[in-house]
């Protein structure tokens, strides 16, 4: 059976805004509760052996989904359904006064598509887009970058408070004059989108005003069954089973006329707890899992009425057997540094973090290029960034080590 917290919240949407105080993280398996202090996180969620009664699929048998069928089965997200979402939570924000509650804070986590989201909402509201600035406008403190595109009356959008300040000496005026001018209430309604990590830095240099905060509530267990499920109703009209590879129990749900005594896994419910409910993280987890036998075209079967259901099943790698990015043994503070000034900063180029970072240029360069080796990083046009499967890993070593970590 699907846990029970699983159908408890059938129900709930499967996007949804809330104040910050009202966010939580998903359920921990009791399996990571009980073992936590023995093994490394992703092996904590290993089961018993598996049923010899149930179909096995040998990993060395199965190869990787074809790039074409996952971007029909789990997409990048249409952004305006969280857009959508996040309007009718600002509703009574919206209504009132703009010196009553001029600015509204969007806080959310990396890769969580809170920028994405934010972007959508200006676009279907006609509201208005601030540019951030660029770093020379930050180290010098040009206050010319916002004056030069505030020209009228709000609602406005920031969606990307992060790339508005620098961790340096001179990097901090503008961002401290940015939140003071949207909290007076001169530039009318502004809804500023802000990174987790940056939020968690910033609150620090912030002595004024608290505005309203909200953030996208975590993807737990009963929401990545409903959206991934509803991904594949709608491309493959539910005729697409997902399976664990190693022992053949369900990941989804079969339809209710099928789903006596089927073993269902709680694949869902680790990743959730793992990715602490980020929605980008989870989706890059999902993907990386998926596997089909060679030679087997489900591209094919998607359209066809009346299918053979057992020739239409995607494997999932068990959790335990999932290689996901993890640190290396001799990391050292120079690595540390450069994952904590990338994640303050939602990615860095490198001529940047080498102003930002005490450190020899080709030491930054020499760092990076480790950490992209051990896929921890990526580089995204001409910006470093964490990577999103290697993102856990980076966090949890981040916060043992004393460093600051957002809340997500």
């Amino acid at each position: 059976m699907i846990s029970s917290s699983a159908a408890d919240k059938a129900d709930q949407p499967t996007w949804q805004y809330v104040q910050l105080a009202d966010y939580q993280l998903p359920t921990t398996p009791v399996t990571y509760s009980a073992r936590v202090r023995f093994a490394s996180f992703r092996r904590l969620f290993q089961r018993d052996m598996p049923s010899q009664s149930l179909p096995l699929k040998a990993q060395e048998k199965l190869s990787s989904l074809p790039e074409c069928l996952l971007e029909t089965i789990a997409p990048i997200p249409d952004w305006r359904d969280s857009a959508s979402a996040l309007n009718t939570a600002m509703s009574d924000w919206l209504d009132k006064d703009v010196h009553r509650a001029p600015v509204m804070v969007i806080v959310g986590a990396p890769y969580s598509g809170n920028s994405e989201a934010l972007q959508a909402l200006a676009k279907m509201q006609s509201w208005r887009t601030l540019d951030s600035p660029a770093p020379e406008q930050i180290l010098t403190g040009d206050s010319g970058w916002l004056s030069s595109q505030v020209t009228g009356a709000g609602p406005w959008v920031l969606p990307n408070l992060e790339k508005v300040y620098l961790r340096h000496a001179e990097g901090l005026q503008l961002v401290r004059q940015f939140i003071a001018h949207a909290c007076s209430g001169n530039m009318g309604k502004v809804i500023i989108g802000c990174d987790s990590w940056a939020w968690a830095f910033i609150q620090h240099l912030w002595s004024g005003p608290t505005p309203a905060v909200m953030t996208l509530q975590a993807f737990d267990e009963p929401r990545l069954i409903k959206y991934f499920q509803g991904l594949i109703n709608a491309s493959t009209g539910g005729r697409l089973l997902i399976r664990l590879s190693d022992d053949g129990r369900y990941v989804l749900p079969l339809p209710e006329k099928h789903d006596t005594g089927v073993e269902y896994s709680n694949f869902l419910q680790i990743v959730a707890a793992y990715s602490r409910g980020n929605f980008g993280i989870t989706r890059k987890i999902w993907c990386s899992s998926m596997q089909t036998e060679p030679g087997e075209n489900q591209q094919e079967h998607l359209g066809t009425e009346q299918a053979d259901m057992s020739q239409q099943t995607i494997w999932i790698i068990p959790w335990n057997q999932l290689k996901l990015p993890s640190l290396p043994s001799d990391i050292g503070c120079n690595e540390a540094f450069i994952l904590h000034a990338l994640l303050l900063h939602s990615g860095l180029t490198q001529e940047v973090l080498q102003r930002l970072l005490p450190l020899p240029q080709k030491s930054v360069l020499a760092t990076l290029y480790r950490l992209k080796e051990y896929e921890l990083v990526e580089r995204d046009n001409a910006d470093w960034q964490v990577t999103p499967l290697g993102y856990p890993a980076v966090r949890q070593f981040l916060q043992s080590s004393r460093y600051l970590v957002d809340q997500f």
